[in-house]
């Protein structure tokens, strides 16, 4: 069965864990120094070589694909079969080269591999000084003395990569809200220079109207109003549409100085005036005449 391969990490946490045990200091206080500095120490070394790994392979894709797109694109091959794998090898590789671009910008891969590298070699140096007893630590007589002042630096020191990696997403947030922001006022100056190269066009004349001839108003009549019947209609008939024939019953005789005809043929009884009194006074007795005959004038 095949060994294992050890690696850089591997090797840092056999050695320096070894270099640990061996501190004249409290069993509490070595599983803080391989906890908190050792483990941090590896950390920051493996994501140091995974983000110098993908800066690299990025960068690599973005300049190699710089150089060949040009040269296809002067090949100019314009009949054969040699002409569509021109066009979707050159079509193909721009876009390979847009995206690593893209995701390198975005990640910023190199500016992080260059944060975890320095850290993590400040942390093997402060490292090795408290080892020693060197450095900052130079006055102190034991380990067990330095201990505090060694885990004061660790930790500043791992404050000051969190800072810095915080700052790095801030800066390229800000880039893309500027990138944004310009490509905003750019299209708004596109659009302002379309607008004032097609002007728009005048708005069209107002239409004239022939003018109106004033009608006459007509005069309301309040002596004969159009919405009410007359004294002398048929009050059978409601101008509404009611029928009151049967209520009413017949129509009256007019009062006249001659006697009402009988009608044989509507079988109904005509209401009749009563026959005038005697008068006595002689002035007025040419009152009464005899029915048909005209009324005369009443003597003087």
């Amino acid at each position: 069965m095949a060994k294992k391969k050890k690696t850089y990490n591997d090797y840092l946490k056999e050695q320096f864990g070894g270099l640990i045990d061996q501190l004249e200091i409290s069993d509490l206080q070595k599983e803080f120094v391989k906890s908190r500095w050792l483990d941090q120490l590896i950390w920051l070394e493996k994501k140091s070589g995974e983000s110098q790994k993908k800066h690299f392979r990025l960068r690599l894709i973005t300049i190699i694909g710089g150089v060949v797109i040009p040269a296809m694109v002067s090949l100019n091959v314009r009949d054969g079969p040699a002409k569509d794998v021109i066009f979707w090898g050159t079509f193909s590789l721009a876009q390979v080269v847009a995206i690593s671009a893209s995701v390198e910008e975005f990640f910023h891969y190199g500016e992080r591999w260059t944060q975890y590298r320095k850290t993590a070699e400040m942390l093997k140096t402060e490292g090795w000084q408290y080892f020693q007893l060197s450095g900052p630590y130079r006055d102190s007589s034991c380990h067990g003395t330095a201990y505090r002042s060694f885990a004061d630096r660790v930790e500043h020191l791992i404050q000051e990569d969190v800072s810095a990696i915080t700052a790095v997403l801030e800066e390229s947030q800000q880039q893309q809200g500027q990138s944004s922001a310009e490509a905003s006022s750019q299209f708004s100056l596109l659009a302002q220079e379309l607008g004032q190269s097609r002007p728009l066009p005048p708005p069209p004349p107002p239409r004239s109207r022939p003018p109106v001839p004033e009608q006459p108003r007509a005069q309301a009549s309040f002596n004969e109003p159009s919405t009410l019947p007359r004294y002398d209609d048929n009050l059978s008939s409601d101008p509404f549409g009611d029928d009151f024939s049967d209520d009413l019953g017949p129509t009256p005789a007019p009062i006249t100085s001659q006697p009402p005809r009988s009608s044989s043929s509507s079988g109904k009884a005509h209401v009749t005036a009563p026959p005038p009194s005697e008068i006595d006074d002689p002035k007025l007795q040419n009152l009464n005449a005899p029915p048909g005959e005209p009324i005369s004038p009443r003597a003087t």
